[in-house]
């Protein structure tokens, strides 16, 4: 009997759990595709920032203090990889569509920045730049005490900075980077 009574709590707490899971979350699309054939996956340090950060005021001391991690997901396109590539930019596409992730910038058809969580207190800030030459990459930023002003500053700063001058390596983030000039 007991072990009838373990085999359904097991089985009560698995169905939980998985019901509880989004499969079809950004994480998720992340870490499924990784090492999938086309994909080229990497976590950035933020120590890549360390360089620039003489020049940062408090605000972006601060943004800067409140990342975590963050990881990038890059698929680059050829003649092989067409059909793979739209199909996966719509996969991205939809995940970005769901309600909460808040559209922040707009890049047009190139791209877009969106984040998790409010103005206050943003949990996730996801990074999505596509183009049907290249291919595309989205970086999932997640942070700590992050706000919405804390981030524009800190975006303000690293778009004005040249990486390839200062040999900072963004792992495949740069490498797509260089490819999209």
């Amino acid at each position: 009997m007991k072990t009838l009574q373990s085999i359904i709590s097991v089985f009560v707490l698995l169905i939980c759990f998985s019901s509880c899971s989004n499969k079809n979350s950004l994480q998720n699309y992340i870490l499924a595709n990784a090492e999938n054939s086309g994909f080229s996956s990497s976590s950035i340090p933020k120590s890549v920032l360390k360089p620039i950060a003489s020049q940062m005021n408090e605000a972006q001391t601060e943004a800067y203090e409140a990342i975590e991690r963050v990881n990038v997901l890059a698929f680059r396109v050829s003649e092989t990889t067409k059909d793979a590539y739209t199909e996966e930019n719509k996969k991205i596409k939809s995940i970005l569509k769901q309600e909460q992730y808040q559209e922040l910038i707009s890049m047009g058809s190139r791209g877009i920045v969106k984040y998790t969580g409010d103005e206050n207190s943003i949990d996730e800030i996801v990074i999505f730049y596509t183009d049907k030459n290249i291919g595309f990459a989205v970086a999932r930023i997640i942070g700590d005490d992050m706000t919405m002003n804390k981030f524009m500053e800190l975006y303000q700063l690293v778009a004005q900075q040249d990486f390839s001058e200062d040999g900072m390596d963004l792992g495949v983030f740069s490498n797509f980077i260089n490819m999209a000039q």
